[in-house]
């Protein structure tokens, strides 16, 4: 189980230390963190509008962080939403 998973990233590696040293790789990582950010200000700006529950904000925050469920059904929240 261990042993794929290994050499899968083995294979990466040389394309990983490619784009290292082309500086790609902090371009790929800042715009994909500016998207976030950008959605969880987004949000933060909905809460203090009044537009969305403190239930939808920690549901939407931990959505974009991905850390969140697939689904927004939650039956113990169902009136929030």
């Amino acid at each position: 189980m261990l042993i794929p998973l290994l050499r899968c990233e083995a294979a990466t590696v040389y394309l990983t230390i490619r784009l290292v040293s082309e500086h790609v790789l902090a371009r790929i990582h800042r715009r994909k963190y500016k998207d976030v950010h950008g959605k969880l200000f987004d949000t933060w700006d909905k809460y203090e509008d009044d537009e969305i529950t403190t239930t939808q904000l920690l549901r939407r925050c931990s959505n974009i962080a991905g850390l969140g469920p697939d689904s927004t059904h939650d039956p113990i929240h169902d009136e929030d939403v």
